[in-house]
């Protein structure tokens, strides 16, 4: 990857974002792009440049996403995934958000057929699992089988569906290598594939027959080993001394569940955590300024804030009504009066304008005159004078926008929203519910819109674009024929220039007749104490805390974003 300069935020800085976020490329068909993602900036820090600790006995690090285990089963989501690579490796790091990462425990991956449909791995020697046995293409084998037949995780779907391995397409050569032949060409295997399915322990997940229940200790390859946890609560890893890559530099990491931001950073700023792995929240910012023993660093963040409309329901799915609504919301407003700057404008639509994966120039303008003809046009009109549409069977209009409670500038967004839509006639209300009834809404879309934050393996990788559409078709109520033709085609393409060119056939659709309308692109702000440990790096998408920023330094290259 290349490299840039970053330093830790300015205190000039620091004081412009004050109230930023709260949670947490030109033509492109030569796919040889630069990766269009944003280096982090160059400033001076709110303490001097003096380098802090490059290794640490221990630290203690505050999380808020919920884990019953780390595995794949455990770690329910792209929320806190670092989690898992703490433990466990892929076939090439760090992840699909970069143009070209580098083989890890993989000697190499290449097609060895012209259309893409089958590849060769080659397992590195000498890598050991955590209980001393040795790596073998027989666990990556049944890795793939695994994922392939069983309880559906977030990373099934590279087995499952895109690209989907046949039973027979999974062969084992020797001890280090083996064929994989998909169903459908996989010309993106190495670049996602590869890059984002965790390879798990034959011995140990065999038998295994309900995973979703599994809570042993992992057996990993990772530079970590989990030595004890109790669910929502606490990890607590050491370092693998015998990891294929070097020790790591941090003897010990105890992750400290800490639901609650303010707690979390009232932790960090007293000491009692040494970093906090969630997104500085905003009302912090001016205060910590003036603290000399924080340090704060921004990262390409990679997410996105949106505003999700429900497919399963009246008028909402409907192609033409879509884009009133699109039109009627003004995605600056968000960016000047909750993130006051510091942040980017959604109207750069879907996927993350970031992403290399993503074609130049798509939007989701704002146009209130447009949202009123359309809204016109197809007969929603104020009847009885009250200054709000009726729909067209004149009947009153009054849509729920859910969100979560803990997420109070999610609540703010959508108080926006309502008055967007009051401006072009048409009611909505907010309701908060509580974070575990919003997390179920994906499964039980019982709701109208809902505002969230959605995570780079969303909004950043190709094929996840085809895995929502795919959810998408499973839950509207008529599906779309010219959405189905373009996806069909792209399960076809046999190269990654036709594969990519495809997408972007479906990226204007999406953005075309939007349900899923981006707000704001936030940054990646992290705050840690430095005089602990200061050697943290950045990884697009994954920002501070991951594996990488606790490897050996001359081992991390291609999996971050040097940092002075």
């Amino acid at each position: 990857m290349k490299s840039r300069i970053l330093k830790p935020l300015s205190l000039l800085l620091l004081l412009v974002v004050l109230f930023t976020m709260a949670f947490g490329c030109g033509d492109k068909t030569d796919v040889t792009p630069d990766p269009g993602i944003p280096a982090p900036t160059e400033n001076e820090g709110n303490q001097s440049s003096t380098k802090g600790p490059q290794t640490a006995k221990k630290l203690t690090i505050g999380i808020y996403n919920k884990a019953t285990n780390v595995t794949t089963y455990g770690v329910g989501n792209s929320w806190n995934d670092w989690l898992l690579w703490l433990v466990f490796d892929k076939l090439r790091e760090p992840s699909p958000y970069v143009l070209e990462g580098e083989n890890w425990l993989a000697e190499y991956v290449k097609p060895i057929s012209d259309n893409g449909q089958t590849w060769e791995i080659k397992i590195k020697e000498g890598i050991t699992w955590h209980d001393g046995s040795p790596l073998t293409a027989e666990d990556v084998a049944f890795t793939f089988h695994y994922y392939r037949e069983g309880p559906v995780n977030r990373w099934t779907h590279h087995c499952s569906q895109v690209p989907r391995l046949p039973e027979e397409g999974i062969k084992v050569i020797d001890d280090l290598t083996l064929q994989v032949t998909s169903a459908k060409p996989m010309p993106n295997f190495d670049r996602v594939t590869a890059a984002d399915l965790a390879i798990i322990q034959k011995k140990q997940w065999e038998n295994v027959e309900e995973p979703l229940k599994f809570m042993d200790l992992p057996i990993g390859t990772g530079p970590y080993k989990l030595v004890d946890y109790k669910a929502d609560e606490y990890y607590k890893f050491v370092a693998n001394e015998n990891y294929f890559q070097g020790k790591p530099l941090v003897d010990e990491l105890d992750l400290i569940m800490i639901k609650d931001p303010s707690v979390m950073f009232t932790a960090l700023k007293s000491g009692e955590i040494d970093g906090a792995a969630r997104h500085l929240s905003p009302e912090l910012l001016s205060e910590w300024a003036q603290d000399p023993n924080i340090k704060v660093m921004e990262s390409p963040s990679l997410w996105g804030v949106w505003a999700e409309l429900n497919l399963a329901r009246e008028p909402f799915i409907s192609k033409q009504f879509r884009p009133a609504l699109s039109y009627a919301i003004n995605r600056d407003e968000f960016v000047d009066t909750i993130m006051l700057g510091e942040a980017k404008t959604g109207d750069g639509a879907w996927p993350h304008p970031d992403s290399f994966w993503t074609k130049e120039g798509l939007a989701q303008p704002y146009d209130p005159e447009k949202s009123m003809q359309l809204l016109g046009e197809m007969g929603y009109i104020d009847i009885d004078g009250d200054g709000y549409r009726e729909n067209p069977a004149g009947e009153q209009i009054d849509w729920v926008i859910k969100v979560a409670s803990n997420q109070p500038l999610y609540v703010r967004a959508g108080e926006i929203i309502v008055k967007q839509m009051a401006e072009v006639g048409l009611r909505f209300h907010v309701e908060t519910i509580d974070p575990g009834a919003y997390s179920l809404l994906y499964s039980k879309p019982e709701f109208d819109m809902k505002i969230g934050d959605i995570t780079p393996h969303g909004i950043a990788d190709q094929d996840m674009l085809i895995i929502l559409y795919r959810g998408d078709y499973g839950r509207e109520m008529r599906h779309d024929p010219e959405k189905e033709e373009v996806v069909s085609r792209w399960y076809d393409a046999q190269s990654v220039e036709e594969r990519l060119e495809i997408s972007y056939e479906l990226q204007e659709l999406m953005n075309k007749y939007p349900h899923r309308m981006i707000l704001w692109y936030p940054k990646g702000l992290w705050a840690y104490r430095w005089e602990v440990y200061d050697n943290y790096q950045v990884s697009p998408g994954y920002g501070i805390f991951h594996k990488w920023s606790f490897l050996p330094n001359e081992v991390r290259e291609d999996t971050v974003v040097e940092t002075e």
